[in-house]
């Protein structure tokens, strides 16, 4: 390959980045909580981050979502520094994190969980209402038709009139998704998503995942500790122990690296 040629390859690499942090560190009094991470999420892809209890995925994930303020490092979405944004701005912008128990408005139905998270109803605008119906009446139509789409697209069109307080554990977290979607996410991060969900259903949920990557190139990035179930769905893998990156590559190579392994026996 030429000079040019490799240079080309390298901008084309860079350009396909949608998250990246840069020297991240993290300090709670004496604990280094983070101690120089650097990580890159690509689009369209299922990123897994996985580590012992302790070993700084969640002050990672915290950092970048916006929910704590690094002491040193960057965070760049999307080309943009956003290392001193709040959260909500994060989510303006379309990076957007879920929960390991996820939160839906119980008394809802899934179709009104979704519709919740539309943005920009120029209903909710007393000045605007007022004075055009119209509008609020075009825009509740679309944010309708683009709720159905995503429902579709997560697999819960078929409960899109059952309550939240009815949805399994795996379809809760389709809602989570779907309502990050729906909220303009084109990141999201999921904190164990297959926790408490059945292991047939979790194959499902990953399934439905990897979908939305590949076909419609939401970026992902997971912690998770079931592994062993969600293996097949990843497309890279980083693993963290005692703040700090100590693996990353392909799923497989990750899981039978001898510093992982031996983070988790903890020898």
């Amino acid at each position: 390959m030429s000079v040019a040629g490799a240079e080309s390859a390298v901008e084309a690499a860079r350009g396909d980045v949608v998250l990246e942090t840069r020297g991240l560190v993290k300090r709670f009094g004496g604990i280094v909580a983070l101690n120089g991470v650097s990580i890159r999420l690509r689009r369209g892809r299922v990123t897994l981050l996985i580590g012992p209890n302790g070993s700084g995925k969640t002050t990672l994930v915290n950092v970048i979502s916006g929910f704590i303020m690094p002491d040193e490092g960057q965070v760049i979405f999307r080309g943009r520094d956003i290392t001193r944004l709040p959260p909500h701005e994060r989510v303006k912008l379309g990076l957007v994190r879920t929960f390991q128990i996820p939160k839906p408005f119980q008394n809802l139905t899934v179709l009104e969980n979704v519709l919740a998270a539309a943005e920009g109803n120029p209903g909710e605008n007393p000045y605007i209402a007022g004075v055009s119906r119209g509008a609020w009446y075009r825009f509740e139509e679309e944010a309708a038709r683009r709720a159905f789409s995503i429902l579709d697209w997560v697999g819960l069109l078929p409960k899109w009139d059952t309550r939240a307080s009815d949805l399994s554990g795996g379809q809760l977290k389709l809602l989570e998704i779907a309502r990050a979607v729906m909220k303009g996410a084109n990141t999201i991060i999921m904190d164990e998503p297959a926790a408490g969900v059945n292991p047939r259903l979790v194959h499902e949920l990953f399934s439905r995942i990897t979908s939305l990557a590949r076909e419609r190139g939401v970026t992902f990035l997971i912690i998770e500790h079931r592994i062993g179930l969600i293996s097949e769905y990843v497309d890279y893998a980083y693993a963290m122990n005692m703040g700090e990156v100590i693996a990353e590559g392909r799923p497989e190579d990750v899981f039978n690296d001898p510093r992982v392994l031996e983070s988790y026996l903890g020898g």
